[in-house]
């Protein structure tokens, strides 16, 4: 006997086919048998997308068939559903309330209030508060006051000489007695380093001066950077060959606005090795006074 569904092979077993009063017994090939069990499996349990989720969002689920007698199947999906509808509106809601927050208005603070000592140029120099470790305390007080410490970045020297502009959300009057503050800070910072951590200061002190003496290349951003407890050495009268007005008029003169990336390499090396050779001879009769010394040595 032949197979009753290919017609081509000789029959081997018997299926059902159907169901209830439709159901037909057939006598089929091996093949068709599988085949035939493979597709009732799949109407049975099989893997399909469900539709009606929102934009942009899919879900593969296992059907559950039901028995044919018209039974809903488990109410597991419809909570599933529930749950995915409910993230999405979350996640629409919190875009959109962050696309309706307002980012605060920043604008630059004027420098002519604050005094001299610890500007440079148009900027704040807290190279004091850098040196204790403090610095970034500061910047976070700062950040939630609406306020912002903006450093100059330069020849890969991050917040080069640890100057300053400040930047504001709040209102000009607090900002002028925070700035104000700040200073005070400084200055109690500058006092700690001589009194306090004469180590500390001298290290990056004498860092720095070793660097100007010797030095090969030397960038704008690195040279800048050294002049800063250079700075703070002449301030306290702690240096012997140099004075305050001329480091602040060397740093003064270095262009930090990134000119020289324009140039090629070759000629950019040209320009380190010849702002290194400046640096060792003006550097080269620098040295800590007596002063100095009984702090430092």
């Amino acid at each position: 006997m032949k197979c009753e569904i290919c017609h081509k092979a000789d029959a081997e077993k018997a299926i059902q086919r159907g169901e209830g009063d439709d159901a037909d017994e057939l006598y089929v090939c091996a093949a068709c048998a599988k085949a035939e069990r493979q597709r009732r499996q799949k109407k049975s349990q099989r893997t399909r997308k469900v539709t009606g989720l929102p934009p942009g969002v899919s879900m593969s689920v296992t059907e559950i068939s039901s028995s044919g007698d018209g039974e809903e199947p488990p109410p597991i999906l419809g909570a599933i559903m529930n749950a995915f509808n409910d993230m999405v509106s979350d996640l629409e809601k919190a875009k959109k309330a962050a696309e309706a927050k307002k980012t605060p208005k920043y604008s630059d603070f004027p420098m002519d209030s604050l005094d001299k000592a610890f500007r440079i140029g148009e900027r704040l120099h807290l190279e004091g508060l850098h040196l204790i470790g403090e610095l970034e305390a500061v910047k976070r007080a700062l950040h939630a006051l609406e306020m912002e410490l903006v450093g100059v970045d330069a020849d890969g020297v991050k917040d080069s000489g640890h100057v300053y502009a400040i930047r504001h959300a709040c209102g000009a009057k607090t900002a002028e007695r925070v700035a104000k503050a700040m200073l005070r800070e400084e200055r109690n910072a500058r006092i700690r380093l001589f009194e306090e951590l004469p180590r500390v200061f001298g290290d990056a002190l004498c860092r720095a001066l070793a660097v100007l003496k010797n030095c090969r290349l030397l960038s704008p951003g690195e040279c800048f950077d050294l002049l800063s407890p250079m700075r703070l050495a002449a301030s306290e009268d702690m240096l012997d060959g140099i004075g305050l007005a001329e480091i602040m008029r060397m740093a003064d003169s270095i262009d930090l606005s990134g000119a020289e990336d324009k140039l090629s390499e070759q000629e950019r090396d040209q320009a380190d090795a010849d702002r290194a050779d400046e640096m060792n001879r003006r550097f080269e009769d620098v040295v800590l006074n007596e002063r100095a010394e009984e702090k430092f040595l």
